[in-house]
């Protein structure tokens, strides 16, 4: 093995910093745009609860709601690129605090007496489920 020069070892510094950059700079869209989606598609499934007229409305909501979540994974997965250090943390942490909120409003929603058409419950919950998600996709964006 060769010792570098302090110029070829300056040059491989650089190298290193450019990628490091193009990273950063040329990271996928995919996991911000699936944060997004599901964020929204959440908020407007528990904004679609209150005014859900017997079962059958309450399952086409729930239809709608299925397919626009895996059109978002589908997306997710056909887009995968590069992506941020510690993106796993991150995202994991989105989607505990989205699936806790979800799962938690719900079991409330549903089982209450009262609340499955009551606006004061689910628009509040709404932007509360979709908070985690969008915070997720901004902190994922291609910076």
């Amino acid at each position: 093995m060769t010792v570098p020069t302090p110029e070829s070892a300056a040059a491989l510094l650089a190298e290193a910093d450019a990628a490091g950059a193009r990273v950063r700079r040329e990271s996928s869209p995919a996991a911000s745009t699936f944060l997004v989606t599901l964020g929204c598609a959440s908020a407007g499934f528990f904004l679609a609860q209150p005014v859900a007229d017997g079962e059958r409305a309450v399952g086409a909501t729930a239809v709608v709601y299925a397919l626009a979540v895996l059109g978002a994974a589908a997306a997710l997965v056909a887009g995968r690129g590069s992506v941020r250090a510690g993106f796993s943390q991150r995202f994991g942490t989105a989607m505990g605090a989205w699936g806790a909120v979800l799962a938690v409003g719900l079991a409330v929603g549903t089982t209450v007496p009262g609340l499955a058409h009551d606006w004061a419950w689910w628009a509040p919950l709404a932007l509360a489920v979709a908070a985690p998600c969008l915070a997720g996709a901004w902190r994922e964006r291609p910076r």
